[in-house]
């Protein structure tokens, strides 16, 4: 009779146990996202403006030519390889030879270090290093031994494509843009796609005419799934590994913890899919992706916290944003736009009050 009383007890408690750690690792999230919101803000203060989200060269110019598949062997440094020094990790950005592309194995250990402020500790697979060789179809050409990281730029609501959003002739700061030939098209510059920091450019703290307080710099994502998936890796270049793109009304990337299908383009989600059961055990995953094992050009807001994702304001503020934020829908902005919209987008020119979200 004993022994069923305290086992009772035990059931009872067990749950409560269970919330108090998550809310504790929540917290720790938390801390870690204000904590690279911080050395993002120092970078911009020392270099007067955002690093680049990702960084693309061809014989040492910034080139966005090949910005796909076919230049995954040239990936150059993203923004968390150049805020190093703001997060006192200077021997670590010695470490790496940024002569060379990150994927050369002259950079194999320093991309391999697993940086305690990149991980959130409520996810469980950030612990899976990402290896690129046993994907031979899709990623073999970005190496192995990555480790992965919780924590993504915000770059654009439009997808990481090279002939639209990140299109080199696009990339200017301010304006419309030129116009794209993708479906989000447009251009980086584009007011309603433009988030903070883009592929081989970034804004300046003056160039957020929304109010820093009112723009979206840092969100979460969740790791990758197995050793192929290329969704959260903290020193790669591209949308899926370290960068949000795509993930408001312009595609199906829609809002934090989007659960629609195709929301992600890691470069091989035919092989995720196929690892864990298919399509539809990955959508009750909350990780969906695209089939057609897209070049990583689009990823939507996600964590493992229940009810929605924390996010880091350029002021530095760091705020928890619910899954049911009012969402955008296809269509002409601003009309179309959401508060999730407004919060991404650095020069829409909409209004937006805290109690929205």
């Amino acid at each position: 009779m004993v022994i069923a009383i305290i086992g009772i007890l035990v059931a009872l408690l067990l749950p409560a146990v269970q919330q108090a750690r998550e809310a504790a690792r929540r917290v720790q999230c938390s801390n870690n996202i204000r904590q690279l919101g911080l050395a993002l803000q120092n970078f911009q203060s020392a270099h007067k403006t955002f690093p680049y989200s990702s960084t693309w060269r061809v014989n040492g110019r910034l080139d966005l030519t090949n910005l796909n598949a076919s230049n995954n062997a040239q990936l150059a440094e993203n923004w968390v390889i150049n805020i190093l020094p703001q997060l006192e990790q200077r021997d670590l950005l010695s470490s790496f030879t940024l002569t060379k592309p990150i994927p050369d194995l002259t950079n194999a250990k320093a991309r391999g270090i697993h940086l305690s402020v990149m991980l959130c500790p409520s996810d469980a697979y950030n612990e899976k290093p990402f290896n690129g060789s046993a994907s031979p179809a899709h990623t073999s050409n970005m190496g192995d031994g990555w480790a992965r990281g919780n924590y993504a730029a915000n770059a654009s609501l439009g997808d990481l494509g090279n002939s639209g959003d990140g299109d080199a002739d696009d990339l200017v700061r301010s304006g419309t843009g030129k116009g794209g030939t993708t479906p989000s098209g447009g251009g980086w510059a584009d007011r309603y796609k433009q988030g903070v920091m883009g592929a081989n450019i970034a804004l300046r703290i003056t160039d957020i005419h929304d109010g820093t307080s009112d723009t979206i710099l840092l969100g979460e994502i969740r790791a990758g799934l197995i050793s192929q998936d290329t969704r959260g890796i903290w020193a790669m270049s591209g949308a899926c590994p370290s960068a949000l793109w795509g993930h408001g009304y312009v595609t199906v990337a829609n809002g934090p913890n989007c659960s629609q299908p195709d929301a992600d383009d890691p470069r091989a989600c035919s092989e995720v899919q196929a690892a864990l059961g298919g399509a539809a055990k990955l959508i009750r995953m909350g990780m969906s992706c695209w089939s057609g094992d897209g070049p990583d050009w689009q990823q939507g807001a996600r964590s493992m916290h229940t009810g929605g994702v924390n996010v880091c304001f350029c002021d530095g503020s760091v705020r928890f944003i619910s899954d049911f934020v009012q969402l955008g829908t296809p269509g002409t902005p601003p009309g179309c736009l959401g508060v999730w919209d407004k919060l991404n987008l650095s020069n829409d020119g909409q209004t937006i009050t805290t109690n929205n979200y």
